[in-house]
Formats: C-alpha cells, structure tokens, sequence
C-alpha cells in the first residue's frame, strides 16, 4: 500500500489515542504513524483505536497505511523498555517487532522506521538487516529512517543495504531549512518519499 499524503501522528496522546484514532480514521484519514517508545506513544492504544474503526466498519485493515517505529535504547525511559537493553541489537529489534504486532493487533506493518540512526553505522545496518528479514516474510512491508540530518550518513546506510529505505521523516519547523535541505537533495536523488513532521508552534 502506498503511503498516504498525511499522515496522523499519535505522540503524546495518552489515553485519549484510541478515540483519536478512532476520530481520525472516521475523519478519512488512511495513514497512522506510531512507535514502540511507550516514553512518547501508546502504540497498544492506537490497536484499540484501529480494531475499534475496523470492527465498526468505517474501514478495512488494508485500507488502512500502517505505520511504527524500532527506538533505539536512549529514545526510552529505563522502565519502559520494550526489549532487554543489554541484548544484542538483533535480538532488541526483532523483539521490538514482534512487541508491535501484538499491540498493533496486525499480522503486517505497512512500514517500520528506524526513529533514529544508531551511534554507529555498523549498528544501523545490523538493525536494518533484521527489519529486512521481516521484509522477506511479508510481515513489514517497507523500511525508512527518521530524524536523519546528515545526508552523507544516510547515503552510506542506503548503499550498505539490501531493502532500501523508501521514506525518510524528519522534523520540520519554520526555521531549519538549511537543516533538512541536504536531505531533501538525497530523497530526490535516490527516489524517495520525504516525510515532513511540521511543528506549525516551532519559531
């Protein structure tokens, strides 16, 4: 399914996300963005939300552009973690997978999206290469990146990998155009979607 030209977004919702999400697929929205970052998201609630839209007929599953992300260990509270921080990078992205499925109430995921690139690009294509496991078995559909600013860095993870990403969301706010304009090049350049989260209270 191609993704949608919005998106909605369910960060910081809380206990309200099911009815959000619930207001927002009824709304005509085809497009949900989550994580599996219990820090930001309630990615178990935005399933509620989706299975409650599903079984009330406003749409179908595959109507619908899925959307989650893997969070690397610093983008969690220590509480909260959905994987066991001291396990291999592996092992912390297939369970991160896994965890979403379940809260999501899905057998696929229409795109998961690394939330940030690892401290190392070793790291990142060992994550990467994990996603793309679960890209051959049909359970994710397609990978992209998020909060990537340096598009030399982006360029080396795209030509170290196999599936290559197709989105790449990052923030946008009035006064960072010099911020994202190198990554905006290389989108145009390798064909990409570029996904602009815009922060409409940003300076």
């Amino acid at each position: 399914m191609q993704a949608p030209r919005i998106i909605y977004g369910t960060a910081w919702k809380k206990t309200d996300t099911p009815r959000l999400v619930f207001e927002a697929l009824s709304a005509g929205f085809r497009g949900i963005d989550t994580a599996c970052q219990p820090r930001h998201y309630r990615e178990d609630l935005v399933g509620a939300g989706l299975a409650q839209a599903i079984v009330k007929g406003v749409v179908k599953r595959e109507e619908v552009f899925l959307q989650t992300k893997f969070s690397p260990i610093d983008a969690h509270d220590a509480s909260t973690i959905p994987y066991d921080p001291k396990a291999a990078i592996e092992d912390q992205v297939r369970t991160s997978v896994q965890v979403s499925l379940k809260n999501l109430q899905t057998s696929y995921i229409d795109s998961i999206v690394l939330h940030s690139p690892l401290p190392t690009l070793e790291l990142t294509v060992r994550a990467w290469k994990v996603l793309e496991e679960f890209v051959d078995q049909g359970i994710i559909h397609q990978l992209g990146v998020s909060n990537e600013y340096n598009a030399s860095r982006f360029q080396q993870l795209y030509e170290a990998v196999r599936v290559k990403p197709k989105a790449l969301q990052n923030r946008r706010c009035r006064t960072d155009s010099t911020q994202t304009v190198g990554t905006i090049k290389s989108c145009a350049s390798f064909a990409l979607l570029m996904v602009l989260r815009i922060n409409p209270s940003g300076p």
